[in-house]
């Protein structure tokens, strides 16, 4: 007689063991990896990019993201941070391109997106800012930064409801986000300010217009009986 140890609790231990072992290996090799895949001398000229994006030194961040890129041109993240850099430096047709080759080499890089967005305000083309900002958010429903930003850009655009929903969505991701609470408030008066007095005071104005409409035929209804 065979005796199965497919129910052995030994057995079972030691698979949950071995399953937990590679799972953390797999998690470890792929977070890993992509840092592996640039060299050194790369990943340094990143940080240091990084560090002077800081400073507000852009020219030399600029230069420092270049010397990454040069090293590992398919390294999205140092695209990404000259395109940052060159938006701040006012350079804004240059940081586009920056911003493509990021997203060229990386379509679901959230940052990428949202600094997309940013880029593209400053360019003046606004409806390709907010799709920018929406496409951040199919990748990333609960990023607060790219809801307060579609937010942002609503509002702009006098989309004011939609403009507020965003708003209230940043409001549920990260209460404390900064100066939410004052661009909502501007959106609302925005908003309340561009509404017609007439639409604003319709439930008014109806009551008094039953009410004058009946004392109108009240009225004749009288005249009639004199």
């Amino acid at each position: 007689m065979v005796i199965s140890t497919r129910y052995d609790p030994v057995v079972m231990y030691a698979k949950k063991i071995f399953f937990a072992g590679f799972l953390t290996v797999l998690f470890l090799v792929l977070c890993i990896m992509p840092v592996l895949a640039y060299s050194p001398d790369a990943a340094d000229g990143y940080a240091q990019g990084n560090a002077l994006m800081k400073s507000r030194n852009y020219s030399e961040a600029i230069s420092a993201y270049d010397h990454a890129t040069a090293l590992a041109p398919d390294y999205y993240e140092a695209w990404n941070g000259k395109a940052d850099a060159l938006n701040r430096a006012q350079r804004f047709s240059e940081a586009l391109i920056a911003s493509d080759k990021a997203l060229a080499l990386n379509p679901e890089y959230v940052q990428g997106w949202i600094n997309r967005g940013y880029i593209l305000y400053n360019l003046g083309r606004y409806d390709d800012e907010l799709g920018a900002y929406e496409k951040a958010i199919a990748l990333d429903s609960s990023n607060p930064e790219a809801w307060f930003n579609k937010g942002y850009s609503l509002a702009g655009m006098k989309k004011y409801d939609e403009a507020i929903s965003a708003f209230d969505k940043v409001q549920s991701l990260s209460p404390d986000y900064p100066n939410l609470a004052a661009n909502k408030r501007i959106a609302e008066q925005s908003r309340d300010a561009a509404t017609p007095w007439y639409i604003k005071n319709a439930f008014t104005i109806g009551i008094i217009s039953f009410f004058a409409i009946v004392a109108i035929v009240w009225f004749l209804e009288v005249r009639k009986k004199n």
